[in-house]
C-alpha cells in the first residue's frame, strides 16, 4: 500500500483534486472522510475516480489535520465569521468551564468520578470540533454522549463526528448524529439545559450576509437585540438560557463586546442572570486570518458578582482582579492594554457645560456639492486635522468624500441658496469645541469665533463662550483620557485608540477642584495659541494642572507617552 506523508499542503491539494474529479467540494469531503475512517478501521473507503488523488489521506496521521485543512479551504471565512480556536485558548476556556463541577441538587463541589456525574457540554458553533474533542479528553471516553455541538457548516459537522468516532471508536454513529447536529446555534437545543456552554461563535454583524434576515424566532434568546449586535454577542445572550443555575458560559467574543452600544443589552443580561467570574483578552490577534482582537468573559449563571480575575495574551498570563463596572466593561481589558487605573475626584459631567452633538450621513453627503479647495466660506474640519489644542486646517492635506483637499471650504452662499442644510449650519456656526472621535489621546480644539464646520464624524461640544477653554482642559486631562480609554476599550479600530460618541463625551467627568481647573483653562488657551516649538510643553502644563484638579496623577506619564505620538516635541 502506498504511504504518503500527511502534510497540510499535500492534504489540501488532495481535497482540491478530489473536487475536480468528483464535481463538487461536498462530494470531495465525503470521499476524504470515508478514506480517513477506513484508514482507522472504521470502514467506508470509497472506490472510483477520487481513489488515487486521496492517497495522502490514507496516512493515519492525516486525521489530525482535518480541521486545519477544512479551515484553509474556507474561501468565505470573512463573510461567515469562521475562525477556529487555538488550542491554548480552548484549554483556558475549559479550565474555567469544567472545574470545579457543582452538583445542582446539593449546591456543593463534587468529584465527577466519585459522584458518577459528568457535566454536559455544548459548543453552539462547534466548527470542526476543537472544543468538543478537548472537552472529551478531559471528561473521558464514556462522556462522548455528553459533548454536544451544532454548526451551520455540514462539512464541519461531519468532520467533528468523525473526530469523535476516532477518539471513541465503539460509539454508535447514531449517537453522534443526535449530539452533533447541522443546525443554527441560535435556535433550539433539545439537550438543554447544559452544565457548560463553551466555544468560539462566529464574529459577524447581524446585518451581514450570514445572519441577515433572521427573524426574532430564529434569533431565539437573542431576539430584541440591536440590528448591529455582533453575532457572537447574540450567541452569548442566547447561551445564558441554555445552562442550569450554577452552569457556565465561556464564549470567545470580539473586544467590542465590552463597550459597543449594540452589545449593551447583552452585558445587561449577563448582569441580570449571573456574574462574570473570569476574563481573558489579548492585545494581539490570536486567530489566523483575522485582525480582530478578542476576549472571553466567563459567566456563571445565578452567581453573585465579585471581583473578576483576568488573564491576558496567547499564553493566558494572570493579571489583576478587576471590579466589573456597570454599563461598559472596558475596565476588564484595561490592564492588558496598559491603561492605568484612575480614581479622579469629580463633580458633574461635561454635558453639564453644554450639549454635544455628532452628525450623520445626511450632513456628510449634503455637504459634498458645496465643498471647495480654498476660497470664501467656512473651513471644513475633518478628524485628521484635529490635534490636541490645534487645528491643522490649511496646513496639512486631508480627504473628504474620497477627494484630497489642501483647505476644504464650504461655499456658504451656494449652500444657503440650496437651503437643505441651512438650519444645521446655523446650529454649528457657533463658538464650540471640536472633538475627533478616535485617537491615542482625546484630540480637541476650540473654534472660538464659531466659523468652522465639522466633517462627520467630528463631534461638536457647545458650552457657553466663557467655558470653552474649561471644556478643552477637561478633554486634555490625563485622568479623563485614561478613564475613557478604559471605559470604552475595544470600540476603536486600534487597541491603542480611544473612540468616543457624543453621549460618551458628554458623560466625561468634571474636576472637583475648580481653582486648579480655572488655571488649566487659561493654560489650555495658551497651548492652542502657542507655536509648534513650545506647544508640547504648554500641553504638559495643562495636563499637570488638570491632574491636580482631579487629584489623580496616575495617568500623567501614560498620557505623556501617548502624546508623543501625536505632537512632535521641539528639538
Amino acid at each position: 500500500m502506498l504511504v504518503v506523508t500527511a502534510t497540510v499542503g499535500g492534504l489540501r491539494g488532495a481535497v482540491l483534486a478530489a473536487e475536480s474529479a468528483l464535481g463538487s467540494r461536498a462530494a470531495a469531503w465525503d470521499a476524504v472522510l470515508a478514506v480517513v475512517a477506513d484508514a482507522h478501521g472504521l470502514g467506508g473507503a470509497p472506490t472510483g475516480a477520487a481513489d488515487d488523488v486521496l492517497a495522502p489521506w490514507r496516512d493515519p496521521a492525516a486525521a489530525e489535520q482535518l480541521g486545519v485543512v477544512h479551515e484553509s479551504l474556507l474561501d468565505d471565512r470573512g463573510r461567515s465569521g469562521s475562525f477556529y480556536t487555538p488550542a491554548p485558548l480552548v484549554a483556558w476556556l475549559l479550565d474555567r468551564a469544567l472545574g470545579p463541577v457543582v452538583d445542582p441538587v446539593v449546591d456543593q463541589v463534587v468529584d465527577q468520578v466519585v459522584a458518577g456525574w459528568v457535566p454536559r457540554v455544548l459548543d453552539p458553533a462547534c466548527g470542526t470540533g476543537n472544543v468538543l474533542l478537548a472537552a472529551l479528553r478531559r471528561l473521558g471516553p464514556g462522556a462522548v454522549d455528553r459533548v454536544h455541538g451544532t454548526d451551520l457548516d455540514p462539512v464541519a459537522v461531519a468532520i467533528t463526528r468523525l473526530r469523535l468516532r476516532l477518539a471513541v471508536p465503539d460509539v454508535e454513529p447514531a449517537v453522534l448524529e443526535r449530539t452533533v447536529r447541522v443546525a443554527d446555534g441560535l435556535g433550539a437545543h433539545p439537550g438543554a439545559p447544559y452544565d457548560a456552554v463553551v466555544g468560539n461563535p462566529p464574529f459577524l454583524g447581524q446585518l451581514r450576509s450570514r445572519t441577515a434576515g433572521r427573524s426574532s424566532h430564529q434569533l431565539g434568546g437573542a431576539a430584541g437585540l440591536g440590528a448591529y449586535t455582533d453575532t457572537s454577542a447574540a450567541f452569548l445572550h442566547h447561551s445564558l438560557g441554555l445552562v442550569r443555575p450554577g452552569g457556565v458560559v465561556a464564549l470567545v467574543q470580539p473586544l467590542s463586546l465590552l463597550a459597543a452600544r449594540d452589545a449593551g443589552r447583552v452585558r445587561a443580561a449577563v448582569r441580570e442572570r449571573g456574574a462574570v467570574t473570569a476574563f481573558w483578552t489579548s492585545t494581539t490577534p490570536v486567530f489566523t486570518g483575522t485582525p480582530v482582537r478578542t476576549c472571553a468573559p466567563v459567566v456563571t449563571v445565578a452567581a453573585e458578582q465579585g471581583l473578576v480575575p483576568t488573564w491576558t495574551g496567547p499564553g493566558a498570563v494572570p493579571g489583576p482582579d478587576v471590579v466589573l463596572p456597570e454599563g461598559e466593561w472596558g475596565a476588564l481589558a484595561a490592564p492588558a492594554l496598559g491603561v492605568p487605573a484612575v480614581r479622579p475626584r469629580s463633580a458633574g459631567v461635561l454635558g453639564d457645560l453644554g450639549s454635544c452633538h455628532g452628525d450623520f450621513r445626511d450632513q456628510y453627503y449634503g455637504l459634498v456639492p458645496f465643498v471647495r479647495d480654498g476660497g470664501a466660506g467656512s473651513p471644513l474640519v475633518t478628524s485628521g486635522l484635529i490635534d490636541p489644542a490645534r487645528s491643522r486646517w490649511g496646513e496639512a492635506p486631508t480627504r473628504f468624500a474620497k477627494q484630497a483637499f489642501g483647505a476644504p471650504t464650504v461655499d456658504l452662499a451656494a449652500l444657503h441658496a440650496d437651503g437643505a442644510l441651512s438650519a444645521w449650519v446655523a446650529r454649528r456656526l457657533v463658538p464650540k469645541v471640536l472633538v475627533a472621535t478616535q485617537g491615542r489621546v482625546i484630540e480637541a480644539v476650540v473654534d472660538r469665533e464659531g466659523t468652522w464646520l465639522p466633517s462627520v464624524p467630528v463631534l461638536s461640544l457647545s458650552p457657553p463662550a466663557d467655558r470653552l477653554w474649561h471644556a478643552l482642559a477637561v478633554l486634555l486631562a490625563p485622568p479623563v483620557v485614561a478613564l475613557a480609554a478604559a471605559r470604552y476599550a475595544g470600540t476603536a479600530l486600534s487597541v491603542t485608540s480611544i473612540k468616543l460618541s457624543a453621549r460618551q463625551v458628554a458623560d466625561l467627568p468634571l474636576p472637583a477642584d475648580t481653582s486648579a481647573w480655572d488655571d488649566a483653562a487659561r493654560l489650555a488657551r495658551l497651548a492652542q495659541d502657542a507655536g509648534d516649538d513650545v506647544r508640547h510643553g504648554a500641553l504638559l502644563a495643562v495636563a499637570e494642572r488638570m491632574c491636580e484638579a482631579y487629584d489623580d496623577h496616575r495617568a500623567l506619564a501614560w498620557w505623556t507617552g501617548r502624546l508623543e505620538a501625536r505632537v512632535r516635541r521641539p528639538r
